[in-house]
């Protein structure tokens, strides 16, 4: 019996290094996108963090797209990673507001991409889906605008090109969708905090100021760029209308009324898949109530699907 064992054991060993469990009960991928607000203000509330560590840990996400990732190097990434479950991150850079990546599964380095962009792109692989996330521009429509033509042509040509490539393009896009024109019209305080903030910004910087809006009027050109790859809004699929609201949280509320914050809010961020994974979401949510609340200014996206193995 002792030798026989000796014999398996290599197996096994084998086996361990190349196993890598999906969610047992019912063979499903979950996915989240989350901007965590300023790194918990550059690493110093601590209490913040702990209440999102344990709120990831319930959650149980299997991939993370994060953004505002402030303070943290690859090792306190990959740290930080480890108390919620996932043993792999990549971290795009450690200056300014970094984005990153973690999974229960290793990841593949596919691209950093800095040049153009505002915050930068990080493309991986795992689970065998090709991952992009995505931070753009806060402050400049037309800025997202070249942005968005950067991202979408380096998918077009590194990704979708590639038969049956499985896509998933995430983050926060600082950009409304033509699938909300509706609920941005009835939610018009935004829209004039926004109107006043450009007016002071170009009396301020002259004709060349940063403006958010398209003369005055929502861009939402941005996520129609993306859509036209094609991509699918997943969560345009599953959740009400009423209910799309990414940003603010109640964080950012605490000097309004009820009635302009609710009509303050927006859905700015996004998980944006390929076709060929749309018969395979199972749901897809903007959790934007409960403990979230007080977690960060952004609230975060989840989408579960059917977990079929990539190449």
């Amino acid at each position: 019996m002792r030798n026989l064992l000796l014999k398996l054991s290599p197996f096994f060993l084998l086996l361990a290094l190349f196993y890598h469990p999906v969610n047992a009960q019912n063979d499903s991928i979950k996915i989240l996108s989350y901007n965590i607000w300023n790194g918990f203000d550059w690493g110093k509330d601590l209490d913040r963090k702990n209440k999102m560590t344990e709120w990831l840990k319930e959650v149980d996400a299997d991939v993370i797209g994060f953004q505002e990732l402030n303070d943290f190097t690859p090792e306190k990434l990959d740290a930080w990673a480890k108390e919620f479950g996932h043993e792999y991150s990549i971290l795009l850079k450690e200056d300014g507001y970094p984005i990153g990546i973690t999974s229960k599964q290793p990841i593949q380095l596919k691209t950093k991409m800095l040049g153009g962009l505002w915050h930068g792109m990080l493309h991986v692989k795992t689970y065998g889906i090709d991952f992009i996330v995505v931070h753009l521009s806060p402050h400049d429509w037309a800025f997202r605008r070249k942005e968005a033509e950067i991202i979408s042509d380096y998918t077009q040509k590194s990704v979708l090109m590639e038969e049956n490539s499985k896509l998933m393009v995430l983050g926060d896009f600082n950009s409304q969708s033509p699938f909300d024109v509706n609920y941005d019209a009835q939610n018009t305080f935004s829209l004039k905090r926004k109107q006043l903030s450009d007016s002071l910004r170009r009396a301020k910087n002259g004709p060349d100021a940063y403006q958010n809006l398209r003369f005055g009027s929502i861009d939402y050109s941005v996520i129609s760029k993306f859509l036209s790859l094609p991509l699918i809004d997943v969560v345009q699929k599953k959740q009400a209308d009423h209910n799309k609201k990414s940003f603010p949280t109640l964080v950012l509320g605490n000097n309004l009324s009820k009635s302009e914050f609710e009509k303050n809010q927006q859905r700015i961020d996004y998980i944006l898949v390929s076709p060929n994974l749309e018969n395979q979401l199972i749901h897809a949510e903007i959790i934007n109530q409960g403990t979230p609340d007080i977690l960060s200014d952004h609230y975060p996206v989840q989408a579960t699907f059917k977990y079929i193995p990539g190449k």
